[in-house]
């Protein structure tokens, strides 16, 4: 049954005549006899008695008029439900992000939640790329945040930033912050991350390509225990800003981009195409658009910002 018909319906029948309804719903007039007797035939019953002198009910349309009218009415509270969802989302969503770019997003990200959304529950999980992709994959989590992302049939992609690297150092009072050369990194003792990461493979593959022997301590560690190591003095490693942003300085640790070649990768964002979204989902989907802008804009998260926050969450592109 077209829903449409039904609007026709109604107003036909409160005014009792063609031509008038016509002109209120804006329609011609053929337009709306034949919608009219579509609906008829639908029903297998007349629903009016037509005469000079207009349009009357039948018994059988007097009943069908109570049905429209509550047809109309759950419509019309649907949509308002809906709408509400839409700009008072509510529900639980679940995270999960590798640790540098937690450590950049979870201020900004809370504190967007905190003033915008105050039905929405948001869990924020930390792990290894290939564990919480795992997790991702299984349904543990609703959204992952990483460098590493495989597009599928179920898994949809959003890339958010080509994140630069820098060689994270030791605190020196005088320290420069220039830029300083990839070929230029023999000179220091790397701690680098297990064989089996992006960013080790990354650079161990450059390395060989420019005929450059790297200095590699005999530590690899995970994100934390390497900026540890490092503002101890136990060597140098190469990071991304979202790592290491609030340890510069007198905090620790100094910080100087890798060029020729740049040093860079992709931080993506991953979400569920086999099953709709929630508007909880889509609304905190958007609220990390914006925390990503906004703290490359606050130069915590150098390198090429690739996403565009939407100006609401019912606009959240994917």
């Amino acid at each position: 049954m077209n829903f449409r018909r039904i609007q026709h319906f109604i107003e036909v029948a409160e005014v009792g005549n063609l031509s008038k309804a016509a002109k209120r719903l804006n329609i011609v007039q053929p337009a709306l006899s034949q919608s009219i007797r579509r609906l008829e035939e639908d029903l297998n019953v007349a629903l009016f008695s037509r005469s000079r002198k207009g349009m009357e009910l039948t018994e059988a349309g007097q009943q069908f008029l109570i049905s429209a009218h509550g047809i109309i009415n759950q419509y019309n509270r649907a949509r308002e439900d809906i709408s509400t969802m839409a700009r008072d989302p509510q529900g639980l969503v679940s995270v999960a992000m590798t640790a540098s770019a937690l450590n950049v997003l979870t201020v900004p990200l809370c504190q967007l939640l905190e003033d915008t959304y105050t039905n929405i529950d948001l869990n924020l999980d930390e792990g290894l790329a290939g564990n919480i992709l795992k997790g991702f994959e299984s349904g543990a989590y609703d959204l992952v945040v990483s460098y590493m992302a495989t597009p599928s049939d179920s898994i949809g992609v959003e890339p958010l930033i080509e994140e630069d690297l820098f060689l994270t150092g030791p605190f020196e009072t005088g320290a420069t912050s220039r830029d300083i050369q990839f070929d230029q990194l023999p000179k220091f003792p790397l701690i680098m991350p297990q064989e089996q990461h992006g960013i080790h493979q990354m650079i161990s593959n450059i390395a060989e390509e420019r005929g450059v022997a790297l200095n590699k301590t005999r530590v690899a560690a995970a994100l934390n225990p390497t900026i540890e190591l490092v503002a101890a003095r136990q060597g140098y490693s190469l990071l991304p800003m979202s790592a290491i942003h609030n340890r510069l300085d007198r905090r620790g640790l100094t910080a100087r981009r890798v060029i020729r070649p740049k040093l860079s990768h992709t931080v993506y964002m991953s979400y569920p195409t086999h099953r709709p979204l929630t508007q909880a989902t889509l609304a905190v989907m958007n609220l990390i658009r914006q925390s990503v802008a906004q703290v490359h804009s606050d130069d915590k998260w150098p390198g090429t910002l690739l996403t565009k926050p939407a100006t609401d969450a019912s606009e959240t592109p994917i």
